[in-house]
């Protein structure tokens, strides 16, 4: 992920605030089905240790069809206990080990991206202010203009 990010010209700071995202929203079962494995009687059991257990049970019930097999169908909120509000949550989430994919949980495996998750934990204003400058680096890439690209009248048809 921090390759990416700063090939595009963006920070690790730019990484951590724009994964904040994820306090809004859900996701499939099956977009974090690779942090669980199937064991011998059936059952699913969390392959990262760092996952709070009573968390990765509340995925396990959520997403399996019978109690053993995870459902692809079946989505949970990508920030548990506030997916529906653009707050710091997801920030303090992490820390407690109940960060949703694995591109979250690896937010705190790293020092530094680790401090910046902690700091927007404690300081929702910093996280938005942080929000603010990131989001508006990222939507500045790749940008066409002059004879490359078009603002469009209508969304979904080139203006003619």
């Amino acid at each position: 992920m921090a390759a990416s990010f700063t090939a595009k010209g963006l920070t690790l700071d730019d990484l951590v605030t724009l994964s904040g995202g994820h306090t809004i929203g859900s996701a499939h079962c099956n977009t974090f089905r690779e942090r669980f494995q199937q064991v011998a009687n059936g059952s699913m059991t969390p392959v990262d240790g760092s996952m709070n257990a009573d968390y990765a049970n509340e995925l396990i019930q959520a997403c399996s069809a019978n109690g053993t097999v995870p459902a692809g169908t079946a989505a949970v909120g990508c920030d548990s206990g506030s997916a529906s509000v653009f707050d710091n949550t997801y920030f303090a989430n992490l820390l407690g080990g109940r960060g949703l994919l694995r591109t979250d949980a690896a937010l705190v495996q790293n020092a530094t991206t680790r401090a910046k998750v902690a700091e927007f934990a404690q300081s929702q204003d910093g996280f938005f202010a942080s929000w603010a400058s990131s989001y508006a680096r990222l939507t500045s890439l790749g940008v066409k203009v002059g004879a490359d690209g078009e603002v469009r009248r209508t969304c979904s048809s080139v203006n003619g």
